[in-house]
């Protein structure tokens, strides 16, 4: 599916103003270190480095050995020397040192229900005190189209991963209070910041 999920996009309504919302909701700041978990075929890439500029560094983690090729092509024609691409579980990664945000885009309701958790608390061990972790996806758990959306969703999650009615909310609160923003009536993005040391 990796050479096709370009195409794909506008089937599940995936827009750039969602992206935007969910590095915009990092705080970032040129210089800093972000890694994304999901990080597919880099299409959150254009933005992550535009935020932390070209001091700062990129990490993006994904289990899909043809999402990370699709996103090696993007690095490559974009000459981007700060881009670092790791290919591993999310529940086992491993991230070298700390970063100072984390963003799961489009990512976490494409993970198994058992990697979920498993994958945010890997993510939060990494982050530094201050640092903010966010979940940018869409769903239809809190939606008035819910009714109208839910047969088209039962026939899109055949096309790919993922599951309509995530609640990332409930995992990350283990770790903080969440904030969330939803807006298009199906996109959400939830964050939560890492107390100061």
């Amino acid at each position: 599916m990796a050479p096709f999920y370009r195409a794909l996009s506008p089937l599940f309504l995936i827009t750039p103003q969602a992206r935007r919302k969910g590095v915009a909701a990092l705080a970032l700041h040129p210089g800093d270190t972000v890694l994304e978990v999901g990080a597919g075929s880099g299409r959150n890439l254009p933005y992550l480095v535009d935020a932390v500029g070209p001091t700062g560094t990129v990490i993006g983690v994904d289990l899909s050995t043809g999402m990370l090729a699709e996103a090696r092509k993007l690095i490559a024609r974009r000459g981007w020397r700060n881009v670092e691409l790791i290919h591993a579980d999310a529940a086992r990664m491993g991230v070298p040192g700390e970063v100072d945000a984390v963003l799961f885009s489009l990512s976490y309701s494409a993970m198994p229900e058992a990697a979920r958790l498993p994958a945010a608390t890997r993510a939060w061990e990494a982050l530094r005190p201050g640092g903010r972790l966010a979940v940018m996806d869409l769903g239809l758990t809190e939606t008035p189209l819910r009714p109208v959306l839910d047969p088209i969703a039962k026939g899109l999650v055949r096309l790919g991963p993922g599951h309509p009615y995530v609640r990332p909310w409930d995992d990350l609160a283990r770790f903080g209070e969440v904030a969330t923003d939803r807006f298009l009536h199906l996109f959400y993005v939830c964050t939560v910041t890492k107390p100061a040391a």
